[in-house]
């Protein structure tokens, strides 16, 4: 059985073929884990050159977009 998920920045449907996790806030967000496959890009990867290791971060904890459903931080902040 293939568990659900659903995006912490879109709100859409997510599996582990078009996903991950993001380092920060532990939630699922949508990624093409391929070059050569089309879909929604809701977070970035990179290397981390002191470690050597791939990190996920998704757009709200890079600070890209807010989360569905929560409103904008208003201009004064």
């Amino acid at each position: 059985m293939t568990e659900a998920w659903v995006c912490r920045v879109c709100g859409q449907p997510a599996d582990e073929s078009n996903s991950a996790v993001c380092n920060s806030c532990g939630q699922r967000f949508h990624l093409n884990l391929r070059q050569d496959s089309e879909g929604l890009e809701c977070g970035e990867v990179w290397i981390d050159e002191q470690y050597l290791a791939l990190e996920f971060a998704c757009f709200v904890c890079l600070g890209k977009q807010t989360a569905e459903g929560e409103p904008p931080v208003g201009r004064g902040h």
